[in-house]
């Protein structure tokens, strides 16, 4: 397995302005007349599945499937795990149901090329029940959390060459709006602030946090999902980190970052050496074929190795990665299998006495078997890290401010 990616951005991707997102994807890509090709290419995919299994009718309900099927973005408050739009889809129609509300949205900003049939919201949910049994006629319809949901998740995680593309520009700038946020912490910050910063680096690139945990200083050994907090206590006097979640467009990156304000403590440097070095293992041996049962026993060794065997037990340490946070974890008897063409993102975590670390990024498995980090941060500091048989993955360091 080879590494494809470093610190640097690779020379195929087109400079931006600083701080200029860019067009969506979308508009790059869509016609005033037709579906995005990326999102035709994942209902042709699923209309394929549903002839396999001789569904007749679907319909998709769920934020990551809805994500994955149209590219838009089915919600109103984000804390749903549904929304009042549903896609329907049979041999013939592709149809979004939702409400007078949502119609102009859905037409023209969330789901271009895809028929809208809208429901007065006066009468919910009956009305828009009638549209779903107009549309259904009598036929047994399925869901996306019905008997199909296994091989639908299946189907979200093999990127297309579209998805991988969209992918790529994704972690570009995930990572650019993660050292962002990352070089504008202060000391006397509070965990909220920290948030804030990184929810504004993030969201000026049309990236949306699902999932923001910020730690200062001794919380990093207590805590392993440290939600921000505010008030007294929580302000940064020298070492603060920042793992995230983001999502665009459906597909999801995580990654991870330290900073330190002064000299690196002497813990510090030692545990998140260890932590870099486990990392790196798990990354370059991330090849089709290895199970997650074979991952979880590599990472066992690994933390062993380094001296640090009861931290296997404190987290999970990430696995497949996609349109969810994560669509499986390394766990021991798994058999899960790493596939080129997927994404993937490895977690592991140390905690000290008096501090803590993590090491995170995104990659991809390309269709040849090949390790692409999605997410480097482009002037961050980075560490050449070798495994134990002679690979060398580049890690994110500690950045000394």
């Amino acid at each position: 397995c080879r590494y494809s990616g470093s610190s640097r951005l690779p020379a195929h991707r087109v400079a931006l302005p600083v701080g200029h997102p860019g067009p969506p994807l979308r508009a790059r890509r869509a016609t005033l007349a037709g579906m995005d090709s990326q999102y035709a290419e994942h209902l042709a995919s699923l209309r394929k599945l549903m002839e396999e299994k001789g569904v007749e009718c679907m319909l998709v309900t769920q934020v990551p499937v809805f994500f994955w099927l149209t590219g838009g973005r089915t919600y109103v408050p984000t804390i749903e795990g549904a929304g009042p739009s549903k896609a329907f889809v049979d041999k013939e129609k592709a149809v979004i149901i939702t409400t007078a509300i949502e119609e102009h949205k859905m037409k023209n900003q969330e789901c271009p090329g895809w028929e809208v049939r809208a429901a007065p919201w006066a009468g919910l949910p009956k009305t828009m029940d009638d549209i779903e049994a107009e549309l259904i006629a009598g036929r047994k319809v399925e869901t996306d959390t019905g008997d199909l949901s296994g091989d639908i998740d299946e189907m979200m995680v093999d990127l297309t060459e579209a998805d991988m593309k969209a992918y790529i520009e994704l972690g570009k700038d995930i990572g650019e709006a993660l050292e962002e946020a990352a070089r504008s912490v202060s000391i006397g910050d509070t965990e909220y602030k920290v948030s804030g910063l990184t929810h504004l680096a993030y969201n000026k690139r049309g990236i949306d946090l699902v999932m923001t945990a910020v730690a200062h200083d001794e919380r990093i050994a207590w805590d392993r999902h440290p939600l921000p907090r505010l008030g007294a206590g929580t302000e940064l006097k020298k070492v603060c980190m920042i793992a995230t979640c983001g999502r665009r467009q459906g597909l999801i990156c995580s990654l991870s970052r330290l900073v330190c304000f002064g000299e690196v403590p002497e813990e510090l440097r030692k545990i998140h050496d260890a932590c870099m070095q486990v990392d790196a293992e798990i990354n370059m041996a991330t090849v089709p074929g290895k199970t997650a049962d074979e991952c979880y026993s590599l990472l066992t060794k690994a933390y062993t190795d380094r001296g640090f065997p009861e931290q296997m037990l404190q987290h999970h340490q990430g696995g497949l990665i996609g349109y969810k946070c994560r669509h499986w974890i390394a766990q021991p008897g798994s058999d899960k299998v790493i596939k080129a063409g997927r994404a993937y993102a490895w977690n592991p975590t140390i905690a000290g006495k008096t501090i803590g670390t993590k090491s995170e990024d995104t990659i991809i498995v390309d269709k040849e078997g090949k390790v692409m980090n999605i997410t480097p941060s482009p002037t961050w500091p980075y560490k050449e890290v070798k495994t134990a048989d002679g690979k060398v993955f580049p890690r994110p360091d500690i950045l000394v401010k």
